[in-house]
């Protein structure tokens, strides 16, 4: 057998071995090495609340659980027809947290039930901001006497979440330009972007759930929406 013969025999094992590993060998040779930066950047925007979010409730007592619910429930479809008066739409008004519970006292030893209370709640999204106060105002007028809100929000937040990734991005782009000149580069084009976080906070406002009707002056403010991303730049 001659050596040409067995050095082909070796190359073929060799070339099937490697083809049942499914190796994949790519070649880089003559390209120029990529160099890169990571920057990450904040970027923040401001936006006036559009959406004000209340939760009126009508808490009884009562000797029986049938007439507790009756109770809170007559009181409860009371401040629904006073919050609807107030300028709030039918959709926007939802019943809500409907609970019934004994309360209890002890008598020799003994837990003895004295009576039930029920509570109802009306949830009303105000989308008129200024009538917010109006609406407080109608609510304890009709009954309610427990208030939760107002919650300030925004119903379509998608253009300044847009914006504030913009605004990011924008900062990363300057950090990432300071670290390149402090390597003796320049910034070149943008590699990947990754959101780090971004966030469209709710504002809570104290109502006083003791007042004793008519307007309640009620200031919206004003809601910061931010945004963190991380991007990565090539160094030229």
């Amino acid at each position: 057998m001659s050596k040409r013969f067995i050095v082909a025999v070796v190359l073929v094992v060799v070339l099937l071995a490697l083809g049942g590993c499914q190796t994949k060998v790519v070649t880089t040779e003559g390209a120029a090495p990529l160099y890169t930066v990571t920057a990450s950047g904040n970027g923040k925007t401001v936006a006036a609340p559009d959406i004000a979010e209340m939760y009126f409730g009508a808490t009884v007592m009562a000797d029986d659980a049938k007439a507790a619910l009756s109770q809170a429930n007559d009181i409860a479809e009371q401040v629904a027809k006073a919050v609807k008066g107030a300028g709030v739409a039918s959709e926007d008004i939802q019943t809500a947290n409907i609970s019934v519970w004994p309360e209890q006292n002890s008598e020799g030893g003994k837990i003895v039930i004295t009576g039930y209370r029920a509570s109802i709640q009306v949830r009303a999204r105000v989308r008129d901001i200024d009538s917010v106060g109006d609406v407080i105002g109608a609510a304890t007028e009709a009954g309610a006497n427990e208030i939760s809100g107002p919650t300030f929000t925004l119903d379509d937040d998608s253009d300044v979440r847009n914006e504030a990734i913009e605004l990011a991005i924008d900062d990363a782009r300057k950090r990432a330009e300071v670290m390149a000149k402090a390597a003796g580069k320049s910034l070149g084009e943008i590699i990947s972007v990754s959101e780090a976080g971004l966030s469209t906070p709710i504002y809570y406002a104290a109502a006083d759930s003791a007042m004793g009707g008519g307007s309640v002056g009620v200031e919206p403010g004003q809601l910061d929406i931010t945004a963190s991303v991380t991007v990565v730049f090539e160094l030229k």
